[in-house]
């Protein structure tokens, strides 16, 4: 005579780690797994005081047998046309993003005026806000502390400047060293649809000694915002306005936005990035594919999901 036995056999799988802030991975260096593991808590045992996780095994992905059966691809028809709308729309963005990416080469050259003895080159850098770039023609002057030179209109008939963003550059030259300059005069003649500028700030670079000189604006030049001014004269920065919170933290709040975050950077990308628009879309259509196929293997995977089924024997 023999005794039927039944048992039932639970299979889950999960593993203790660490993260290593040094090399920025997760390990499992000095932890293992204990033995009061169950389905619903996981015991790890570790010889070290890091930042500890648990992994749960996430949802298998059955994309061949998906993809052979179209019934099973059909079962889910929203998710579908998410997938492919979301494409859809990103090869028109790769279109207009190469187009653009051709239009900023032209933005990084630098204009150059009549060559003479003492050159200068003017970097002229225009506000990220909305209508921050202006339609106007700019004219500037330098200005030393004893002298002032000839005034030099910032213009280009092959392209537009002074767009939202930009960073234009300037090659002019004088017949007589200005010395040390103390100060810039910088107008424009309110013409255009969109007059209205927002200045962040114009770097002069001396070619001849090589000197730098920052001067600091961060206000309109425009008759229907700020004081109504289209005229302003910006002193020579000192090292301490350069390094003040207010000027780092508009120029890192303007620069992280623009060209760090990886969504508004498609829009607001400076012209003298190497990182094109076509390749930050990209990675945004990456990111988002990215996160759903994630939310798809962890899908269920909350503390109130089921345990797999068991495997019972029977004997």
């Amino acid at each position: 005579w023999q005794e039927n036995i039944n048992f039932t056999l639970y299979v889950f799988e999960s593993v203790c780690v660490f993260f290593d802030e040094d090399i920025h991975l997760w390990k499992t260096d000095g932890c293992q797994e204990g033995l009061l593991s169950n389905l619903t808590h996981i015991h790890c045992r570790c010889n070290h005081l890091t930042k500890f996780a648990a992994f749960v095994a996430p949802n298998p992905l059955k994309i061949p047998e998906v993809l052979a059966d179209l019934k099973l691809l059909l079962e889910n028809p929203i998710g579908l046309i998410v997938v492919l709308t979301v494409f859809v729309l990103y090869l028109p963005g790769v279109v207009w993003s190469r187009k653009t990416d051709r239009k900023d080469v032209q933005k990084v050259l630098i204009i150059l005026f009549s060559v003479k003895e003492c050159q200068y080159i003017i970097t002229v850098y225009t506000g990220f806000g909305t209508n921050a770039g202006t339609t106007a023609e700019v004219k500037i002057a330098l200005n030393s502390l004893y002298e002032e030179a000839d005034t030099f209109i910032l213009r280009d008939r092959t392209r537009f400047l002074f767009e939202k963003g930009s960073v234009d550059s300037f090659l002019v030259s004088t017949d007589q060293p200005l010395g040390g300059l103390s100060h810039v005069r910088v107008w424009h003649d309110s013409s255009g649809d969109s007059p209205g500028w927002f200045l962040r700030q114009i770097v002069v670079t001396n070619r001849g000694s090589g000197e730098t000189s920052f001067f600091l604006c961060n206000r309109w030049l425009a008759e229907d915002e700020d004081d109504g001014k289209v005229h302003r004269v910006l002193t020579k920065a000192e090292p301490d306005e350069i390094s003040s919170f207010r000027n780092l933290f508009l120029a890192k709040s303007a620069r992280d936005m623009n060209d760090d975050h990886v969504w508004f950077s498609v829009l607001g990308r400076p012209a003298r990035s190497p990182f094109t628009r076509v390749q930050r879309l990209s990675c945004c259509l990456t990111l988002l594919y990215s996160t759903m196929l994630t939310n798809i293997m962890f899908f269920g995977r909350g503390e109130d999901f089921d345990p797999p089924a068991p495997i019972r024997f029977a004997g």
